[in-house]
């Protein structure tokens, strides 16, 4: 009884740690760990700022990855940019392209400590 008792507390300290990407380490491009490097850092500063409330998002389109950062607080539309980092121009982010129509997959990367998403 005390081996399963033991295996369980062990488990559930495994599975409750909270880790930094909410997707494996290897698919996070170098870029965005620099950027939520940076997010982080100020966060710890301040955390009052808007940057508590963000999150970056991956989402698969034409069998690519692309990331978006998502801010609750923020009016601004969030930008598609490659696993390479480069940005997609899309025309003052029109949500008629075929970007908006056609991406899927949505998966949460990493998110603020006050990042509050309805669609979860």
């Amino acid at each position: 009884m005390k081996k399963i008792a033991l295996m369980f507390f062990f488990s559930f300290i495994f599975f409750s740690c909270e880790k930094g990407y909410l997707i494996p380490d290897k698919e996070v491009p170098e870029w965005l760990k620099s950027k939520i490097k940076q997010e982080e850092q100020i966060i710890k500063e301040s955390p009052q700022l808007m940057n508590a409330y963000g999150a970056w998002l991956r989402y698969d389109w034409q069998n690519e990855y692309y990331f978006e950062y998502h801010n609750e607080l923020s009016s601004s539309s969030p930008r598609a940019i490659s696993v390479n980092g480069d940005t997609l121009h899309i025309w003052a982010n029109d949500v008629n392209t075929d970007y908006y129509k056609e991406k899927c997959c949505r998966q949460l990367v990493w998110k603020a400590p006050k990042y509050i998403d309805s669609l979860w």
